[in-house]
């Protein structure tokens, strides 16, 4: 039940929900996170913290970049939640969605990888 908890606090914030829609689209860096909701990357990490602590991202680190991705549905409730955030991202964060699409073509998200067939150019500060 604690776990169970832990999950529900993590969702219960709309910066982390955004978070946690846009990873439905597959991994991000901090730095995507961060142009695409147009936050400080403090603030951005703290909440990358929350979610990691209730087990629903899991993170790798490539050379200077940290990518973060949904972590594997591993309970009925994680299940329940990715399948709604699956079906409610286009509705719920098409801004934030459309702001990657726009970044990742413009070049102007920092992780030199291709993004639906994008190239990017490094650009971190």
């Amino acid at each position: 039940m604690e776990k169970d908890l832990e999950v529900f606090g993590a969702c219960a914030d709309q910066t982390r929900l955004r978070v946690l829609l846009l990873l439905t689209q597959g991994e991000l860096c901090v730095c995507e996170l961060v142009e695409v909701l147009e936050m400080p990357q403090g603030k951005i990490s703290r909440h990358l913290g929350v979610l990691k602590r209730a087990g629903l991202v899991h993170d790798r680190r490539e050379g200077v970049w940290i990518y973060y991705a949904l972590s594997k549905p591993d309970t009925s409730l994680k299940q329940q939640l990715y399948k709604y955030l699956n079906s409610q991202a286009a509705a719920l964060a098409a801004e934030d969605l459309q702001r990657l699409q726009k970044l990742a073509k413009a070049g102007q998200i920092c992780c030199p990888r291709p993004v639906n067939g994008v190239a990017r150019q490094a650009a971190c500060r």
